[in-house]
């Protein structure tokens, strides 16, 4: 694609907010359309720099909210009840992506958890540097954060041990500017503590 010489960023630092008015106007009413934001992103460098990646996507997922189906979840601390109807995990390798986040975390000191492949988030929220957010998601929380909201960024740190409103585990995680220790609530005293070096270990499926 040619880029107009007006918008060659050596010749023409604008802003976006140097558009004629009526023209700002009729962008801010597409904004909510992805298909168009993509187009006008691509029209040249002004626009590109105006509309994120992040921005498009947002849109994307918002469409995708709009179709969202919940699925029957129960989060009763009965174990091994196979009569009660619900459903799973949307990562097909939650099981071995989750078991030690619940061995020694979540249900650390409970010797009658059985590990299983985790239920979906549904419609929550989560909270992300003390802050609440709306979250829709067939993932479970454990899942969710590694596949999903921090992959491998070593400055995320996770606060275990919050539950939601319908008694589902809470994603709790902080974005820092340089590694900061996980906390988790201690099961025997309730304060929250930083993880313990065993617990990392743990994680990181370490066990020597």
């Amino acid at each position: 694609m040619m880029m107009c010489e007006a918008c060659a960023p050596s010749i023409c630092e604008l802003n976006i907010c140097d558009l004629p008015s009526e023209l700002i106007a009729l962008i801010v009413d597409r904004l909510g359309n992805k298909d168009y934001l993509v187009s006008f992103k691509e029209t040249c460098v002004l626009f590109s720099k105006s509309v994120s990646q992040f921005y498009i996507a947002g849109q994307m997922v918002s469409v995708k909210y709009g179709v969202f189906t919940e699925r029957p979840v129960d989060h009763t601390f009965t174990y091994n009840t196979y009569n009660i109807k619900k459903s799973y995990c949307f990562n097909t390798k939650c099981y071995d992506d989750s078991v030690w986040v619940l061995d020694y975390i979540w249900h650390y000191g409970f010797r009658n958890y059985i590990h299983q492949v985790q239920q979906p988030m549904n419609s929550t929220t989560m909270v992300v540097n003390d802050k609440h957010y709306s979250v829709k998601s067939h993932y479970c929380p454990t899942c969710f954060v590694k596949h999903v909201l921090c992959g491998s960024n070593p400055n995320v740190s996770q606060h275990y041990g919050n539950y939601t409103s319908d008694g589902g585990m809470q994603v709790n995680v902080s974005f820092n500017d340089v590694p900061t220790p996980s906390t988790w609530t201690h099961f025997q005293t309730g304060t929250k503590e930083p993880l313990s070096q065993w617990q990392v270990n743990a994680l990181n499926g370490k066990f020597d």
